[in-house]
């Protein structure tokens, strides 16, 4: 009898284990697409968006295969390709402002898309990396 009932209690215990990991919140995974993503660091420096004209961000359409947004002065839109976590885009097109104190942000802001070779989301944070595995641009989830 007492070796049922300490069978029976292992399996509660088991079970009520089980159910209670289950109940956890599921990390949730961001995508490369339909997010918006804000500048935090060009080639491993900070940037003061408080700076900038604009928010500095990037967001890539999937069905359009085009990444539009802001380099903190002038609009830009791209194409890109991507598979799996290789990242490339193509020639940039943007509006023509002038912003001298943003001048060289948004300079390293092309250079950066240039570059790009590669990404990788970690969390809220989206890397972009050149050929050598080197982080060139670091963004975060705006939304």
């Amino acid at each position: 009898m007492r070796k049922y009932f300490f069978l029976l209690i292992l399996f509660c215990s088991i079970l009520s284990c089980k159910t209670s990991h289950n109940n956890t919140q599921a990390i949730h995974h961001l995508s490369l697409f339909d997010t918006s993503w804000d500048l935090v660091e060009i080639n491993q420096t900070p940037i003061n968006a408080s700076d900038a004209t604009t928010r500095p961000h990037i967001l890539f359409s999937k069905v359009e295969m085009k990444a539009t947004g802001n380099n903190g002065c002038n609009s830009f839109f791209t194409n890109f390709n991507t598979i799996e976590e290789r990242l490339s885009f193509g020639p940039v097109g943007m509006t023509r402002m002038i912003c001298q104190e943003w001048m060289e942000n948004e300079m390293a802001f092309l250079g950066m898309l240039q570059a790009s070779k590669q990404y990788k989301i970690d969390g809220y944070t989206l890397l972009i990396m050149d050929g050598n595995g080197e982080v060139v641009g670091e963004f975060i989830a705006a939304n």
